[in-house]
């Protein structure tokens, strides 16, 4: 078993509305229609009692799992909801307590949709954003508290690989100078001598760049070369670890290809851990060795990349699997899809149990009361589901 590079333990980041809710008359709207269904549903029970009491007791009995109408449990549902961030200032939760262990010379695949707060995850373990709860371990050593300038040396070891190569790059600089940039600041080279232009020309022909392009600036290029120059840029630093945050979303598909696969040629080359963040389901295949599934902040499968394509657990991995497109006509026409409707939920109030039972096609009472344990239920294979495995 390869050595543990990168570990994070319970990571949660939270960034601030400025806001506070005040759910007084939301509140106040709820409870009476709540009692008034609850009257409507079952008028021979507890006709004696006050509206407050009335309340009280139909909470009470949902909590301890009592089966209502759809109406009264959805009304009871965004109650509770309303009523545990009465007052409080508001949060954006973009990670919420995420365990994750990636290894030596790996790659640790990230999927989920659009602001389900994967690049904030990323951004988080090279504490580019400061983790508001959780441990970061770099090499078995917590730099969890590290301040910036502690931080600097391991910058050398951290990279990144940005999502859009148009904007990642200053446009003021040549190729070299982006480059050599990071070179220059931690001292590898103490000046822009031959020695370090010819360094700056081996990464560039590593990355597939010629030697004539280092004067040249980014608009001058296309996006799949734009995008070797941010690869050269973070591998300058001979780094052991970088994140590769949507590296090759903004590129056409030929393009993608020669990416991943220079990407994998390098992590042959020099032994790199990648965590490699995408929406793409099928070039995270192609690349990872472990994969997470992420919604709303949290992890809602972990696993190797066989299992995980070969026998999803859970009901939002089923439904983004589905939504694969087969090139072979006939399996096209068996395969199953699995539409979910609505809408992501806000991740400033989130709902109550599982944030996927708003959407989820196999939710029960259970599932808007309790948040689900995210357990191992195979060696290796991880879930956050009541009913892990069930048919759809």
């Amino acid at each position: 078993m390869p050595k543990v590079l990168l570990e994070t333990k319970g990571i949660k980041q939270y960034f601030p509305t400025g806001k506070r809710r005040n759910e007084k008359k939301n509140l106040k709207r709820l409870s009476e229609k709540a009692v008034k269904i609850y009257k409507n549903d079952y008028p021979t029970e507890n006709p004696q009692l006050k509206e407050k009491d009335l309340l009280n007791l139909i909470l009470e009995q949902f909590k301890e799992g009592k089966k209502f109408s759809d109406e009264l449990n959805a009304t009871l549902t965004e109650y509770e909801a309303r009523s545990n961030v009465h007052g409080e200032r508001l949060y954006v939760r973009a990670n919420d307590g995420i365990d994750l262990a990636i290894f030596e010379g790996e790659t640790v695949g990230l999927v989920g949709e659009s602001g389900c707060g994967k690049s904030t995850l990323g951004r988080t373990i090279l504490k580019l954003y400061e983790p508001t709860e959780g441990e970061i371990f770099f090499n078995g050593e917590d730099i969890t508290k590290y301040s910036s300038n502690k931080m600097m040396p391991l910058r050398r070891e951290m990279q990144i690989i940005f999502q859009d190569p148009y904007s990642a790059l200053n446009p003021r600089m040549t190729v070299g100078e982006i480059i050599g940039e990071a070179l220059l600041e931690h001292g590898v080279f103490k000046s822009r001598n031959d020695d370090f232009e010819n360094y700056v020309k081996e990464i560039m022909k590593t990355c597939g760049l010629e030697d004539y392009m280092i004067y040249r600036y980014p608009h001058e290029f296309s996006g799949g070369q734009r995008q070797r120059i941010g690869i050269a840029r973070a591998l300058a630093l001979k780094p052991k670890f970088i994140v590769c945050d949507e590296a090759v979303s903004a590129l056409d598909v030929s393009i993608q290809s020669q990416i991943i696969n220079l990407l994998k040629d390098l992590q042959k080359e020099f032994g790199l851990a990648y965590l490699f963040i995408s929406h793409d389901l099928s070039v995270v295949k192609h690349i990872s060795d472990r994969i997470g599934v992420m919604y709303l902040g949290d992890m809602v499968e972990f696993s190797d990349k066989d299992s995980l394509y070969e026998n999803p657990l859970h009901p939002y991995t089923k439904a983004l699997l589905s939504a694969i497109p087969e090139t072979d006509l006939q399996k096209s026409r068996s395969k199953k899809k699995i539409i979910l409707e609505g809408d992501i939920p806000s991740n400033v109030i989130v709902p109550t149990g599982c944030k996927f039972h708003t959407r989820c096609p196999i939710a029960k009472n259970i599932c808007k009361r309790d948040i689900p344990e995210f357990r191992e239920v195979e060696k290796g294979h991880f879930v956050a589901c009541h009913f892990s495995g069930a048919e759809i």
